[in-house]
């Protein structure tokens, strides 16, 4: 089960439980049935989740052994994974997210993790996870290669996760468009009423502040700009140059050139609508 994926922390959390099977025939005993020891009293793969960053384990360090020798452990474990996001599509971002198990101390010729054959990894019908999809899980072994090059015989549960956009329509994109859209009022209203302008224009201005200061906390902190990013940019250019137009338009006005600054409203009614439906396909929707 997966609790959360945080693109800000650069992380997942993971309800993760495996067995993990190896026939060491010197534990051969008489039976009749299976025994107990503790993982250190016998050898053991020393498998390690390498991209833990605080777990909590809901199992004992301890094997079950049959009469021929089958050791089974079992791992059931609850927490957090460090993933690195590539977050330049956001809020349309699709990730490939890893919980990489290794044989540590081995080398790839001295140890090998296959998946069993008698049963299938899979993952819960129904996720705990409210704001992502996630499909496609996979097993396979492969060898994992740690940051100082060195190789090791592992296996990599994985699984993709796209971000539900619909979240990000309906408490971002569109209550920013109706603000960009409310700054489109001052260029209906006659250019000689400038106190009316102002007050619109400026009103438009504090309420895409309050906008950025709500929203946040919903966007994640990285070095670099999403699609997001550049949208609410964009958006905060086009009500700034509204701003600056409504000054323009008053100034003529007020120099007695009422019908050139009325032409200015007349051409920006149409230039600013159609200026932000290609920045917003450009921002949101460009590969």
């Amino acid at each position: 089960d997966i609790d959360k994926i945080d693109s800000g922390e650069q992380n997942f959390t993971l309800n993760f439980y495996a067995i993990f099977r190896w026939l060491d025939p010197r534990l051969a005993h008489e039976g009749p049935g299976n025994i107990i020891r503790g993982l250190s009293d016998v050898w053991n793969p020393r498998l390690t989740l390498i991209n833990t960053q605080r777990y909590w384990a809901n199992t004992q360090d301890e094997v079950e052994i049959t009469p021929a020798g089958m050791v089974t452990y079992r791992l059931h474990v609850f927490g957090d994974f460090s993933q690195p996001l590539a977050l330049h599509d956001f809020p349309r971002d699709r990730h490939v997210l890893e919980v990489p198990v290794v044989a540590a101390g081995y080398r790839p010729h001295e140890v090998v993790l296959l998946p069993d054959p008698r049963v299938d990894s899979f993952i819960a019908d129904r996720l705990s996870v409210a704001d992502w999809k996630v499909d496609n899980m996979q097993g396979q072994s492969r060898e994992v290669t740690l940051a100082n090059g060195l190789k090791l015989p592992g296996f990599v549960f994985s699984f993709e996760a796209s971000r539900l956009l619909h979240h990000y329509v309906i408490k971002a994109i569109i209550p920013l468009a109706l603000i960009v859209m409310m700054s489109w009022v001052v260029f209906w209203i006659n250019p000689d009423q400038v106190p009316n302008q102002l007050g619109v224009a400026v009103t438009t201005v504090l309420t895409l502040i309050a906008y950025h200061i709500a929203l946040a906390g919903k966007l994640p902190d990285i070095p670099y700009l999403t699609r997001m990013d550049l949208f609410l940019f964009c958006s905060t250019l086009l009500v700034f140059t509204a701003l600056v137009e409504v000054v323009i338009t008053s100034r003529l006005a007020r120099d007695g050139r009422l019908n050139l600054a009325r032409r200015f409203d007349q051409v920006s009614r149409l230039l600013f609508p159609a200026t932000y439906l290609g920045v917003a396909g450009w921002a949101l929707l460009s590969a």
